[in-house]
């Protein structure tokens, strides 16, 4: 397949015939016999991969992540391997997010920030070849050492969300073939529940914040959130006039966040009745303003969350944490108490598993509830529970001479009799076992 070419004054070529039919030459330069050969036997392994379609051997892989870039750019010319990129942190994560053109600006920013803590963790030259398991265990405790304004470590979550995103940098470079394995592929980066940070609110707490909303406009928005499950802002902000259909009581949610999944870019959600008076509200005031429901608020530097805590302390009340998640939360927990929890995962766009891990949750309702719940035990039952006095146990009768006699015999008439073959042999008639088995301690037969 591939042939080794002695020149003058110790100079090597391979050459091969590429799938073109067209030969090809590697000029190696001074080298020696062994490493010409060895050069041979990976074009060899390469061209082979090619015309089967084939990932090359792992000892291939090897000696390409070892190659220096002279030799590499020697393979890539005569069409063997892409042409290398670079595997310098930080060029290489800025050509990745580069080329992603189907991020969301949100998912861009989450991206960057991640690219940051790598940086200031490896080095922004630090060469992604040479990252082993061991420093993506640091990199992890590295995350988790970070604090921020309030002097908090990085909660769990958010380390397991940035360690998901640099698994992706790194997954990356594999597909390129730049490297053979994913030095994080081990790091946890599966969001768990949280339940300290999941939080109820409830209709009374509502109320209060919406009194406290300086317009129309931010009594909507919060509607939306706990009265519409609707994610903030990424669908509140997207919410048209249009898509509210007053004829059928229903609004379509167009979500940025599952778009990427098959048939889930979009959902209709009913216009609950605690939610109609708030879009009737903001659409009395809006004429003329614009399409979007939402037509303040929408830089994309403004800080909904930041705001809204505002409104909760102005409401005097504690702000709560995921502040727009556990409104979404409160509102699904209200619902599958009325609805199937199919039917209450379509409207607020999440799997039924996602929901019961991240969003149900038990209310002061649920326990109220559970309290009027009716007797179960018959009427004698509960009167013979009540007559009993606390603490003391009801005596059990003692049995009487007869009660004892007849005890016996009907004990006698249960003794178990062995139907297996050999007592008639043996010249037994009863075939009867004493109380205490096989062969008791005395001749009780």
């Amino acid at each position: 397949m591939a042939s080794v070419l002695k020149r003058p004054n110790g100079h090597h070529w391979v050459q091969f015939w590429d799938l073109g039919k067209k030969r090809q030459t590697i000029r190696l330069g001074k080298s020696s016999r062994k490493k010409a050969d060895r050069i041979k036997s990976v074009v060899e392994d390469l061209l082979s991969g090619l015309k089967l379609s084939q990932a090359p051997e792992d000892k291939t892989f090897q000696w390409l992540d070892e190659a220096d870039d002279d030799i590499y750019d020697k393979l890539a010319a005569v069409g063997l391997v892409d042409k290398r990129s670079s595997t310098r942190l930080a060029a290489f994560v800025d050509e990745y997010i580069e080329s992603r053109t189907d991020l969301k600006p949100r998912t861009v920013i989450k991206f960057n920030a991640t690219k940051d803590y790598m940086i200031a963790h490896f080095g922004a030259d630090c060469d992604m070849r040479k990252v082993t398991e061991a420093d993506g265990q640091a990199f992890r405790i590295h995350l988790l050492s970070q604090q921020n304004s309030k002097g908090q470590n990085m909660a769990e979550n958010t380390v397991r969300k940035h360690t998901q995103i640099a698994k992706q940098f790194f997954n990356h470079a594999v597909s390129r073939k730049l490297l053979r394995v994913n030095p994080l592929a081990a790091l946890p980066s599966t969001v768990v529940p949280n339940k300290e940070r999941m939080h109820y609110v409830t209709h009374d707490d509502a109320r209060a914040v919406i009194d406290a909303c300086p317009d129309a406009q931010w009594r909507l928005i919060f509607a939306l959130a706990r009265y519409g499950a609707l994610r903030c802002p990424s669908e509140i902000l997207e919410l048209k006039w249009s898509d509210i259909d007053w004829n059928k009581q229903e609004m379509l949610v167009r979500s940025e966040k599952t778009a990427h999944h098959v048939g889930q870019g979009s959902r209709r959600v009913p216009i609950f009745t605690d939610l109609t008076p708030f879009i009737e509200d903001a659409q009395e005031l809006s004429e003329g303003m614009g399409e979007y429901l939402i037509h303040r608020y929408r830089d994309e530097e403004s800080n909904l969350r930041t705001q809204l805590h505002r409104i909760i302390k102005r409401a005097h009340l504690t702000p709560w944490p995921k502040a727009f998640q556990n409104l979404r939360a409160s509102r699904a927990t209200d619902l599958v108490m009325h609805h199937p929890l199919h039917v209450v995962s379509q409207w607020t766009g999440h799997s039924i598993e996602t929901m019961r891990k991240f969003y149900l949750q038990v209310t002061d309702e649920h326990r109220e509830a559970a309290l009027k719940i009716k007797p179960q035990l018959p009427p004698a039952a509960i009167e013979n529970v009540s007559a009993q006095p606390m603490g003391e146990a009801k005596p059990k009768p003692k049995p009487s001479m007869r009660d004892k006699a007849g005890s016996t015999a009907q004990k006698n008439s249960q003794t178990p009799v062995l139907s297996v073959f050999g007592f008639d042999c043996l010249g037994l008639s009863d075939a009867r076992i004493a109380a205490e088995g096989l062969e008791p301690p005395t001749r009780g037969l």
